[in-house]
Order: C-alpha cells, then structure tokens, then sequence
C-alpha cells in the first residue's frame, strides 16, 4: 500500500461519481476516495475537504482503481473500504470481502486487513454501508457490476464485525426490500437500518424500509413501546391492571359473602336439573348417562369453537351477477395526439381543406355526439409518454349520464359510437378509457358537471406518476394512423366488503361500491389503402360488449349465519345419539326465564298455578302419592283406611288436574277441540230429528182421529 507523505494542493479534483465521501466529524473534514469520471477512465486519488479552509487535501492513495464502493468511518478513526469494482488494465472485477482496505485517519496510512468470509457474504458494487455504536458494518443490496442486460441485484444483508474482522449473514424475518442499487439510508434510534430509494435496471424506488438489527427483523410497522416505571419496573399499564384486578377480586368476594343462600340455592337447583335418575333405575347408569353428556357438550363447544373461528377466517370471493339491461351508459375516453400536427392541405392532398388536429364522434345511427367532446389545457397537467414522438395535446369526450347506448335502433342514439380523428397521418394517439364515477382528470382539470367521486390526493398522485413511468396497464391502448380499431367495454359495479364485525355474521353485509370499466380492444396496423378510402387521420368504434348490468361482489364463503345450521345440525344429532343410548328423557314445558326466574317473577309463576289448579286435599300428580299411607318408592304397602267415596273424589280430582295441566303445557288440543265440536253437532242433529219425527207421528194421530170421526158420522147417518 502507498503511504507517501500528505499534499496540500489548491487543485479541485476531478469531476467523478461512484466515488465515496464520508464525513468525520471529530476532525470537520470529508474523505473522498476514488471513483469514475465515465465508463473508461477510473481514479484510485484519495482527497480530504477541510470545511473549516474549505481547502482540499491530496491523501496517500493505496493504488486500486475503484468505483462503486463504501467508506464507512469507524469510532477510533480508521476508514473501512467495502465492495466496489476494481479496474484493472486487463479486466474490471468486483472487490473481494475476505480483502479490506482500511486507512488511518490519524495516522495517514493504509493497511491490508484479511477478513474472514466463510458464510458467503456476496461480493457487490453500488451498495449501502451503515456502522454500528460497537463498530460492526452493516452493508445491504447492490449488484454484481455487470453490463445492465446481465446484472443481477441485492436484497441481502451482511455484517462485519471489525473488532474480530468476520463477516455474517443474518437470518432476517419478516418482508425484506425488493432487490436493488444506488440505495440510500443509515441508522435511527441506534439499531434501526433505514434503506430507501434506489433502482433495479428500469425501475426507480421511492418506498422506506426499516431493518430492526437487534431483533433481526424487517419491521412492517411501528409499535409504541410504554416506558418502565423506574422505581417499581412495571409499567403504568400494568400497575393499573393489577389494582383493578384486586378491586375486582374485593368486589366479587363481598358478594359471594352477601349472596351465600343465592349460591347455595343455584348449585341445589343445577343439581336437580342435570341429575335426573328415574325410578327403578341404577345409579351406574345415570352416572354413565352424565359422562356421555359431559363428553358430548365438550365436543359440541369444541365443533362451535371451530366453526367461529372457521368464519371469522373465512376467505372472501367474488360473485358476479349479470342482469339484462336496454340502455348501457358509455364511459368517458380521452385521446392524445402525441406528434401529430395540424392538417395542411399540402401534406396529404387527399384532403379538401385544412384545419386543426381534433377529434369528432358520432353514433351509427348518425346521432352527433361531438358537442361532448372538449380540449384539455397542457399547462395544467400534459401527459408524458415514453418514446413520445412530438407535441401532446388531449381530447375528453365525457356525456352527461343519460346519454347512453341501447341494443335497438330506434328513438335512441344508436348502439355504439364512432371516433373520427383528424390531422396528420405522423404520431400516434394514446387512447385512455375511464368509468364516469371515477374519471382522475376531472379533478386534475377541474372539470365541473359530472358523475366522477372526488379523488384523494394521494391516489391522485399516485395516478400521475403511474402515467409518467408509463405503467398504466388497465384500458389504455395506442392507435395508429390510417387505421381502423375497435374497442368494446362492460361497466361493472364492485362491491367490496368493508372491514366491519357486522360482516362476519353474514346477513345484510355492507359494501364499499366501486365502478370499473373493463375493456377489450382490436386494433390496425396502418393501412396504406386508408387515405384512398377515407378523409380522415383514423377511426374507432365503442360500444358494449353486451347489454347487461354486472355486479361483482364480494361475499365471504362462510359467516355467522351459516354456522347456525352447521351448529343446529350437530346438536340435533348429539341429542339423537344421547336419546339412542338412553332413551328419551322428556323435556320440561317451561323455558330457561320460568325455570331460572327469581324474587317476585318467580313468586307470580307460583301463585298463576296455585290459583288455577286445586291442591287442597288430593294432592299434586306425580308429586305426591294418591295416599298419604304410601310412597312413590313403596306402593305395594298400600292401606286404604277411607270411604270408596272419598276416593273416588279424590281420584277425580286428580284426573281433573292432570286433563288441564296436559292442556296447558303438554298438548295441542285442536284435535278435541274439534272433536267435541263435531259430537256437538251430532247431537243436535239427532235432536232435530227426534223433534221431526215426534211431530210427524203427532200429525199421523190427528189425521187417523180425524179418519174415524169422519167415518162414525157416516154410520150414524
């Protein structure tokens, strides 16, 4: 290495770029070392800028032709040169990693330091460099310094650690940056790498990106982290949790102490509702009765657990709806005229007179459409294409919404509109297609009468820049002149669900609506047989691809309401299974609000049944015994020690209550409703006739008494 005594010149250096320019500052200077003055001519000079004189200072230079490289200046003065190409007079090659060139800045020398690379740490040019507070460096992206056609880019990250000259590859989580060169960046909050901007062959970046080096993890987002309490080492979070924890805990013990009946009652009652042994029957069996019960509500909660999560996981897709439709709305289209001139008659005699570059419309029917079309002012906004050939200048054909096409001819405009655009036959036309509800040069223009929703700044720009880089690549076409095209569309409506809970249950969903074009287009290469043909520069006809109304929505394929048959089914067939191995147990007529009412609601339930049912002296059916002497567990011991008449009051008592308690909770009684009201008529019926036939038998009476009277009197005479 060449360490020959420091120069103090009055010289500037040369012109250069892909050099390195690091800045100390302990001493106020800037190194400046090597670089390229073109693609032929490489320098290996080594300069400080003293900001202080603003004088420029010629350092001992190690020799090496080098571009593309790192200088990263370290905490004890030495400045570390990384990566880069190195020119030499028979071949360019990348610089080794396991080979690092260091200079003292505080003693003005070089040195050669050998740097172990067993992990493969690839060798680059064009990359990042950022030092660490324990003077470890840390390089990101770059590329292999090929011809452009053949160059391969970086998005990996290596780190040298100069205390013991090894290099290492992290292994980064998360979403690392896309792959490229020229990138700018440095660390925030000390172990933050900050990577942003840079280029990949043509594609220029303007993101930000953030490598966490302590957690070794590209971050996705930013989370505020709460300052631990000095004194205590909690934080206010948890502090607070914890006394509200203990006032909860406080609170819930009072009231256990205060409501020790309450409880007492409830696990009495539970106790009751799920131990449910029948007479005559073994302890074993209701016991294994409860097991399968236990098991099976385990397994229904399990199914429910994962039939929710199923919809709140659930994917989304998009269904769509085509409805027939008479009229269709056309789109708004904007034509640019990139390099074509005014007509001059000279240029193209074919033409009978001159006259400005423009665009006309019209339907096929002969409807004129032109009034619709307006020029756009280039000093406010001028599209820029590449390759652009001359002079832009844009059209906007936009009709008001009742303007629309149908698929009969008639008292209607026509069914599809045609183009005719004018002026001379060198350029091209850049053809754009836009939804009236969405039209970003209303707002660019300030354009005042229409459909279009106002759009954010934001996309605004994003919209502007998409169409300076050329990458629109939706319903943007190029028409050539002296031809013929075609371009047919289909207006849709999107709906897209918004990212509310109310979504996830699945009935009556609420949508972001959106409205899109969708295009197809034909077009011709030029045909030098048009101006022998037509007067005019080119023709496009649009009009719909078909007459339909389409809506494409997005459903989610599974949600809350659906889950309820799933659910429903399942435990209809666990109730199936329960009742198969142990038979049918009936259910209670009264719901879950009789059964768990309590206080005076309770009271009222008991009281409406004690009013309406006797209880004197039969007793209650099924509650308790027919005679007081028996029991429900013993009724062979049976002593009957009152008169068959009270007995048989009381049975029919008793039957009497269970006939109106089956009607008032266990049966319909339509059918003996229905029945006693056709023995009723009946009965009435066999009266009438009983009454008819006693009149008729009256009437036979009277007329044979008449009979004989008649007949004495005849005798007599």
């Amino acid at each position: 290495m060449n360490n020959a005594s420091v120069e103090n010149i009055t010289v500037i250096p040369w012109n250069r770029q892909s050099h390195s320019a690091t800045y100390d500052q302990r001493s106020n200077k800037i190194y400046i070392y090597a670089g390229a003055v073109n693609t032929t001519i490489v320098l290996d000079d080594f300069f400080s800028y003293d900001l202080t004189t603003q004088n420029y200072t010629r350092l001992p230079s190690p020799n090496v032709k080098t571009y593309g490289h790192t200088a990263s200046l370290l905490s004890d003065g030495r400045l570390v040169i990384i990566g880069g190409v190195i020119s030499d007079p028979l071949a360019s090659y990348l610089s080794p990693l396991n080979t690092i060139r260091v200079y003292d800045t505080l003693s003005n020398t070089w040195a050669l330091v050998e740097a172990n690379n067993s992990v493969g740490v690839s060798t680059r040019t064009s990359h990042l460099a950022a030092v660490t507070s324990d003077n470890k460096i840390i390089v990101f992206g770059g590329d292999n310094g090929s011809v452009e056609r053949e160059r391969m880019y970086l998005d990996s990250i290596g780190i040298l650690d100069t205390n013991t000259w090894t290099w290492s590859i992290p292994e980064a989580a998360g979403i690392s940056p896309s792959r490229r060169s020229y990138a700018s960046g440095g660390l925030l909050s000390g172990d933050l790498l900050t990577v942003a901007f840079g280029t990949s062959l043509n594609t220029y970046y303007n993101d930000v990106n953030v490598f966490n080096i302590s957690a070794s993890k590209w971050l996705q987002s930013f989370e505020t982290i709460e300052e631990e309490d000095s004194h205590t080492g909690l934080s206010a979070g948890a502090i607070a949790g914890i006394t509200i924890g203990c006032v909860a805990f406080v609170i819930i013990i009072v009231l256990l102490l205060k409501c020790f009946g309450c409880i007492r009652r409830f696990m009495t009652r539970f106790r009751r509702t799920i131990w449910k042994r029948r007479i005559g029957e073994p302890i074993w069996a209701e016991t294994t009765r409860l097991i399968i019960k236990i098991i099976l509500f385990i397994l229904f909660w399990a199914f429910l657990a994962i039939i929710l999560r199923q919809a709140i996981d659930s994917p989304n897709i998009i269904q769509k709806i085509e409805e027939y439709t008479e009229e269709v709305q056309v789109p708004d289209a904007r034509f640019c005229f990139d390099g074509i001139a005014d007509y001059v008659p000279v240029q193209r005699n074919i033409f009978d007179d001159s006259g400005p570059r423009g665009v006309t419309c019209q339907t096929d029917t002969g409807y004129s459409c032109s009034q619709f079309v307006q020029t756009l002012n280039m000093s406010v906004y001028k599209p820029s294409y590449s390759g652009s050939l001359g002079n832009i200048d844009c059209f906007l054909f936009m009709a008001p919404p009742d303007f629309t096409l149908t698929a009969t001819s008639g008292t209607k405009v026509g069914s599809r509109l045609i183009f005719t655009f004018w002026g001379t036959d060198y350029g091209r036309i850049h053809t754009s297609i836009y939804p009236k509800t969405r039209n970003p040069n209303v707002d660019i223009y300030n354009i005042s009468g229409t459909m279009s929703m106002p759009m954010s700044p934001n996309d605004l720009l994003n919209w502007q820049l998409s169409e300076k880089d050329d990458l629109q690549d939706e319903n943007v076409f190029d028409i050539e002149p002296l031809s013929y095209n075609t371009l047919t569309y289909d207006l849709v409506e999107k709906k897209y669900l918004k990212d509310v809970g109310w979504n996830y249950v699945g009935f009556l969903p609420a949508f972001n609506s959106t409205y899109e074009v969708v295009t197809n287009f034909y077009g011709n290469a030029q045909n030098p047989n048009y101006i022998s043909k037509e007067r005019n520069l080119g023709t496009i006809a649009i009009f719909p691809r078909s007459f339909v109304y389409i809506t494409e929505r997005e459903v989610k394929i599974y949600t809350l309401f659906n889950a309820i048959g799933f659910v429903g089914g399942v435990f209809g067939l666990f109730i199936a299974f329960q009742a198969w191995l142990f038979g049918f147990r009936p259910r209670s007529p009264w719901g879950v609000i009789h059964r768990w009412s309590t206080g005076r609601r309770k009271q009222s339930l008991l009281n409406g049944l004690k009013s309406k049912f006797k209880t004197d002296e039969s007793g209650i059916p099924l509650v308790d015994p027919i005679h007081p002497e028996s029991s429900e567990t013993d009724l062979n011991r049976l002593k009957i020690q009152e008169p068959d008449a009270q007995r048989i009051n009381h049975v029919e008592e008793r039957i009497n209550m269970l006939e109106m308690l089956f009607k008032a909770y266990y049966v319909d009684d339509e059918v003996f409703r229905s029945l006693g009201a056709a023995s009723r008529t009946d009965k009435n019926t066999n009266n009438t006739n009983n009454t008819n036939n006693a009149n008729n038998i009256n009437n036979s009476n009277s007329s044979a008494t008449e009979v004989a009277s008649a007949t004495s009197s005849g005798s007599n005479r």
